[in-house]
């Protein structure tokens, strides 16, 4: 009997964590890097402890690793000056967000994120994108690999 009962409380309590945890944390809201990590709904400062100073910043947009190897883009909103997009591109594997980085393949972002709830083709540059607007992320694809990754919270795919 005092065993059921602890089952159930376990129970219990992994399900009332669940509810808490997964009503609280959006799936896909950091990209993450060797020394730190930046999210939509950041500060300006909180970016910078985090990734260090901008190679090269703006008002409203910090460019890190700011090359023809890769980038990283930080956009504010300029009225609340947090994060509203977050943007790797180029030849960089240590940005990723849920462990998906630059030259992933279209099997690993399945695997992890689903089938894409939006696609849409561009021919003029011989992308692929794939959409995920409920977890704010979106992946460029040449040819099977991911080229290109964001964070938005105002996803394109919506």
């Amino acid at each position: 009997m005092t065993r059921n009962i602890r089952k159930y409380s376990l129970v219990l309590f992994l399900a009332a964590l669940l509810a808490v945890t997964s009503s609280s944390y959006s799936f896909a809201q950091k990209i993450t890097k060797v020394a730190g990590a930046v999210g939509l709904g950041y500060t300006k400062a909180q970016v910078v402890n985090s990734l260090g100073k901008p190679v090269s910043p703006q008002r409203f947009d910090f460019f890190y690793e700011n090359s023809d190897v890769s980038e990283l883009i930080v956009s504010f909103d300029e009225k609340t000056d947090l994060v509203e997009s977050v943007i790797v591109r180029g030849k960089n594997p240590k940005y990723s967000v849920e462990g998906v980085g630059v030259g992933a393949s279209k099997d690993l972002v399945q695997k992890i994120f689903g089938g894409p709830e939006k696609i849409i083709d561009y021919k003029k540059s011989n992308e692929q994108c794939w959409y995920y607007p409920s977890k704010n992320v979106s992946f460029a694809f040449k040819g099977d690999n991911v080229s290109s990754f964001g964070l938005s919270s105002n996803n394109v795919g919506r």
